[in-house]
């Protein structure tokens, strides 16, 4: 029996990573596109995968892309993925979020290509809003990666009400695991705590009265392959734990008890642009909606753990 297949665009982040290793668990063949064969191969190295290099801007390559595989799921993961960087890199971001998500639309349009397309937005779309997301809230972002995932979400959906493509915008909230790049917030914790225990060190953070619902990436990928198992629609992908990043840091510094006000200190120039103080979601509404009951095991002071104790492995290999 002919395995089905799944190409994931710019898929070498952390959900790149894990979504593949959960596909390939469900006998899916996995295909993963980027820029670079290279430094993708050192990610993969375990893994049986393909690997295709590929520029989202080019309309021939994601074609000849299509044409060959046939996909029946395209995740498209692509793009530079930092609120705070997105000022700096207005263009890129815009055109690897948004102008390359809509090349995919166009393709699968042109060729009648019966695909389901996921597209990654995000809760950023929405901006400062201290109340709990819901998909209808009012969208109104601050960065110009939120504008940028917000114009991919918008077509996205309007591929699938105007000209019926299986496409699904999966809403993602903070996401956070071993792959997780370690300038983000979470992972920085992590590593302030071990290097206070350690060397007695202090860290620098900028705002820290800022909370979210911090997801373990593993569990994300599971319940986003439920929602696309379900009609095409939009949907909130997390787990409804709220934590503050005091919390988190609370939990990262008792993990070798010690008090992290004695480690921290704040300074302006970390501070990001624009960073929205809330975000919380009304998730359960979209599972009951489709009838997937959630039931996470790793987030808060578990997920701290989780990292520290990979981090302190890492080190001594």
């Amino acid at each position: 029996m002919k395995k089905p297949i799944a190409i994931l665009v710019g898929g070498t982040g952390q959900y790149g990573i894990t979504l593949s290793k959960e596909l390939i668990k469900k006998k899916t063949r996995v295909i993963i596109t980027t820029r670079s064969i290279k430094k993708a191969k050192k990610k993969f190295s375990k893994t049986k995968l393909n690997l295709e290099k590929l520029n989202v801007l080019n309309i021939k390559q994601i074609k000849k892309l299509l044409l060959k595989y046939k996909p029946e799921t395209i995740f498209y993961l692509a793009g530079q993925s930092s609120p705070g960087k997105s000022f700096y890199t207005k263009k890129e971001t815009y055109l690897s979020n948004f102008v390359g998500c809509e090349n995919f639309l166009k393709i699968l349009k042109k060729y009648k290509i019966s695909s389901k397309f996921i597209n990654f937005s995000s809760c950023e779309i929405y901006g400062n809003n201290k109340n709990k997301i819901k998909i209808e809230s009012k969208k109104k972002p601050i960065s110009p990666y939120g504008f940028a995932k917000l114009k991919a979400h918008n077509e996205t959906k309007k591929y699938r009400e105007k000209y019926n493509l299986k496409s699904y915008n999966a809403i993602i909230f903070n996401t956070e695991s071993i792959y997780r790049p370690k300038n983000y917030l979470i992972p920085k914790i992590c590593i302030a705590a071990i290097n206070a225990k350690k060397n007695n060190l202090k860290t620098k953070f900028g705002n820290i009265k800022i909370g979210r619902e911090w997801n373990w990436c593993e569990e994300q990928c599971k319940y986003l392959l439920k929602f696309i198992q379900k009609k095409p629609q939009d949907f909130i992908l997390s787990n409804g734990k709220f934590f503050s990043a005091n919390q988190m840091l609370k939990f990262a510094f008792e993990y070798f008890k010690l008090n992290y006000k004695k480690f921290i200190t704040t300074d302006k120039k970390f501070i990001r642009k624009a960073d929205s103080k809330i975000k919380k979601s009304n998730f359960s509404i979209y599972l009951r909606k489709n009838k997937i009951k959630r039931t996470d095991k790793i987030y808060g002071k578990k997920l701290i753990y989780k990292i520290i104790h990979h981090y302190l492995n890492e080190k001594k290999h």
